[in-house]
């Protein structure tokens, strides 16, 4: 846009995105985020396959401005330099400001994420938004609540239209003045993607096996207890959880491109702040804020792919008339609608699209479609807070299954079952579920996946879910190792 069309579209708000765009045909995600990154350079990576909603793209944002990580009540700020200030305090109304004062018009034709926070709220930031989550579980890892990357500039790439916008935020009253200088550095970053040259990805090696935190006879125990609660009328499901760790060096980057590759799916990121990083290829959608309307994608219901045409076929038309997978994916369903409803308009929420069958590399799911138009009146904030955890993490009814949950892990989730994505000075966001993944805090990597309890439950089939989510992941981590440790185990 030209400096008067920003002028004109800048009127009433504090912010504006400064953008060029070039074409580009060869755009290797993974490839240009490595090149362009310093070695200990907070960023961020998000990815994946094009949605049938929208156009796919790619979003890389470096050098944020600030940081703010969030951890017990207690948020550490960080400001570009490194000076870093630490206080008790409520993290809502701190990004609901920051979000405030950087607000920027929704202008059509621009990539749905121009500037903004970029990170994730874990499955542990839930407590905040209610006080019937006060039970205090084990934090072996010291993992926080959330973590999160004020992004100031960003490049994005539609994969449709083969073409990069890169984005600038700026004050609106100092527009006229930096118009000139801005684009000049944005001209100056086009060369630097033009020209950047593939280096070598951080090298990536186990240095102990993998173990689960609960063996099958633990499990099976477990599982009794969760299906007593059913049978009390506590809860009518629950996801239970069981993590895998193990030791490593060097980086989780190196993992990118094999797990990416063999893993198409809707959300593929990748996140690293301080000692903490985290991979993975989510297939489902937290939720989405395009303008004024919401979406929400419960996924429930999971068959493994089959090895043979006729067997994927088999497990297809097994998931796809289940009476139980049926119920469960309607009850969540049913939880969709009333996280929705909290922060929607009166009457709008509307489910357009029930269990169809969505196949992924490793696993088959139902999954169905949620939508709804936004009460003004909601923040970015208030719409998290209504919607984290997804049903589909949790249970039903969220809140006991979330209590039970705490008692019978006794371990900080972290990213897993949080969601990661952005929050768009615009008002847009787009946040996806925390599965599928793996995370690292040191020299300590946790590969986390989870199987639904229900009332008929085979405590040794759901141990095996666990095997079935995790595979591609786990496959992925065994390919990049090269310190010999999961091949080793997988030989």
């Amino acid at each position: 846009m030209t400096l008067n069309e920003l002028l004109t579209a800048a009127k009433g708000y504090p912010a504006v995105p400064v953008t060029l765009d070039f074409q580009l045909q060869n755009f290797e995600a993974v490839t240009l985020f490595n090149a362009l990154k310093e070695a200990q350079e907070p960023g961020f990576l998000l990815t994946g396959k094009p949605k049938k909603t929208e156009d796919g793209y790619t979003f890389i944002g470096l050098a944020p401005k600030q940081t703010f990580t969030y951890r017990d009540g207690v948020l550490t700020t960080t400001v570009d330099g490194g000076e870093a200030t630490t206080e008790k305090a409520d993290l809502k109304p701190i990004l609901e400001n920051i979000l405030k004062q950087h607000q920027t018009p929704l202008i059509p034709g621009l990539p749905p994420f121009t500037g903004g926070l970029i990170g994730y709220f874990s499955y542990d930031y839930a407590k905040y938004a209610t006080t019937a989550l006060k039970q205090k579980v084990a934090d072996p890892m010291g993992l926080d609540d959330a973590d999160l990357l004020l992004v100031d500039r960003v490049i994005a790439y539609n994969h449709r239209q083969q073409k990069v916008t890169i984005s600038q935020i700026i004050p609106t009253d100092e527009l006229a003045e930096r118009y000139d200088d801005v684009m000049a550095d944005l001209k100056r970053l086009q060369q630097l993607i033009l020209k950047a040259q593939p280096k070598p990805l951080p090298r990536f090696a186990l240095t102990q096996p993998f173990h689960f935190q609960f063996s099958l006879e633990e499990f099976s125990e477990k599982v009794a207890v969760a299906q007593n609660h059913i049978v009390d009328g506590d809860i009518f499901q629950l996801i239970f959880s069981n993590p895998q760790q193990a030791a490593m060096s060097g980086s989780l980057l190196g993992v990118a491109p094999t797990l990416f590759k063999d893993s198409p799916s809707p959300y593929q990121f990748y996140f690293h702040h301080r000692d903490f990083e985290t991979l993975g290829a989510s297939p489902e959608t937290l939720i989405t804020k395009r303008g004024n309307t919401l979406f929400t994608y419960p996924l429930a219901g999971t068959r493994r792919r089959g090895k043979t045409q006729a067997e994927d076929d088999k497990f297809a038309h097994e998931l796809q008339t289940s009476e139980k997978e049926k119920s469960e994916h309607n009850m969540l369903i049913d939880l969709g609608r009333n996280d929705l409803g909290v922060v929607s308009q009166f009457g709008s929420v509307k489910v357009t699209k029930t269990r169809n069958l969505l196949k992924f590399a490793n696993v088959m799911h139902l999954g169905s479609t949620v939508e709804s138009k936004a009460n003004p009146k909601a923040s970015a904030m208030d719409i998290v807070n209504a919607v984290l955890p997804a049903g589909t993490l949790s249970g039903a009814p969220k809140i006991s299954a979330m209590q039970i949950i705490a008692k019978l892990e006794n371990r900080k989730r972290g990213v897993y079952g949080g969601c990661l994505g952005y929050l768009d000075f615009s008002g847009d966001l787009d946040l996806c579920i925390g599965i599928r993944l793996t995370y690292r805090k040191g020299d300590q990597i946790v590969v986390h996946s989870g199987a639904g309890i229900v009332a008929d439950s085979i405590a040794k089939y759901e141990y095996q879910e666990f095997n079935n989510k995790a595979s591609a992941v786990v496959n992925a981590i065994n390919t990049a190792d090269q310190g010999g440790v999961a091949h080793a185990l997988s030989n």
